[in-house]
């Protein structure tokens, strides 16, 4: 209950915190990923690395495609000679509608959507499940156009796995770099205009007038 309230109250106040301008920019980027995979698949947690490419509808909103790809091994795994196999290729392709909360500096956001976990080829993880996926992460930007992200999220799928039939819950943690283009980018720190009175006496002190800052 107590999670459900802090995502509430940070849905009811991105609206009013988002100041940088990231409107209509185009996001793209890498990552490493580190997945805890559900008990029914019995495959070792791994990891792996995707790409991600969004649009920020306007300040608060924006859409997200994903994809991810691991080599998990399998726990007691047999021989690795064919026809056995000792581990197997998950990919996962994701769509996500993000809500941004943040400043200059960084983007707290969380994202949901629909996710496609493909668990590999050889049997008996020739299958795919339809999962919904939930997750919280934040942006830390470097200048204007790119940024370190960092994301925890979770996916949940119902009772269709080809393994064991229950209910799957998966885990995972990313880090990597995002770019971005268009847009109107983080906006440059305002220095104060000076009152012209005190920008004669500085030059008749012989001092000089901070300049204004340069665009990056």
């Amino acid at each position: 209950m107590r999670v459900v309230t802090v995502l509430g109250v940070l849905v009811v106040s991105a609206a009013g915190t988002v100041s940088a301008q990231h409107a209509h920019q185009l996001e793209f980027g890498g990552y490493g990923i580190f997945t805890r995979y559900d008990q029914a698949f019995q495959l070792d947690n791994q990891f792996g690395g995707g790409g991600r490419l969004g649009f920020f509808l306007n300040d608060v909103f924006g859409i997200e495609v994903d994809g991810n790809v691991s080599f998990a091994n399998l726990k007691n795994a047999p021989s690795p000679i064919p026809p056995n196999i000792n581990h197997t290729q998950v990919r996962i392709g994701s769509v996500s509608l993000i809500l941004n909360s943040g400043g200059n500096k960084s983007i707290l956001y969380l994202l949901g959507g629909y996710s496609r976990i493909d668990m590999g080829v050889n049997p008996p993880y020739n299958f795919a499940l339809n999962a919904v996926h939930g997750g919280i992460g934040e942006r830390f930007f470097i200048g204007n156009h790119m940024a370190l992200r960092l994301e925890a999220r979770g996916y949940y799928a119902p009772k269709n796995c080809c393994l064991t039939g229950q209910n799957v819950f998966q885990a995972s943690g990313s880090a990597g770099l995002s770019f971005f283009l268009g847009g109107g980018g983080v906006p440059e720190e305002k220095v104060p205009e000076i009152p012209k009175a005190k920008r004669d006496s500085i030059l008749a002190a012989g001092g000089q007038v901070p300049k204004a800052p340069q665009p990056r």
